[in-house]
């Protein structure tokens, strides 16, 4: 198959240092960043309750993407296993899950509603 542009970008970052992506710069070590972002992810998940559907789904997300990781002989199989464009995009992902989980127990969006919600609320088209 042909690469995408990002691919091409990601096998020349040898030499050339750039993504391709605007504001997008190279990782270094990517191995290293993702394994310990999806660890931390993993941890930070204890924190939610385990009956969260949130929490065992990215639980299972995460596990699934670390083993891959651990797996991949490559950063490019890597990304041909998850079917990513570049690995940088995976670890801003990786940074802004793990941000939102930090986020959750103050909104405890797990628990019930203070109110009723209206009756027409998820009704569409209104």
């Amino acid at each position: 198959r042909e690469p995408l542009f990002c691919e091409k970008a990601v096998v020349s970052t040898q030499s050339t240092g750039i993504t391709g992506i605007v504001g997008r710069e190279i990782v270094k070590d990517p191995y290293y960043s993702l394994q310990k972002l999806y660890n931390t992810t993993l941890t930070e998940l204890k924190t939610l309750p385990e009956s969260y559907p949130y929490r065992k789904e990215t639980e299972r997300l995460t596990k699934e993407r670390l083993s891959l990781l651990e797996n991949a002989k490559s950063v490019v199989e890597f990304e041909d296993a998850l079917n990513a464009r570049c690995v940088e995009n995976v670890i801003q992902e990786a940074k802004s899950e793990l941000l939102l989980i930090r986020k959750l127990p103050a909104w405890a969006p797990w628990e019930p509603l203070v109110g009723e919600a209206p009756t027409e609320q998820w009704k569409w088209p209104q």
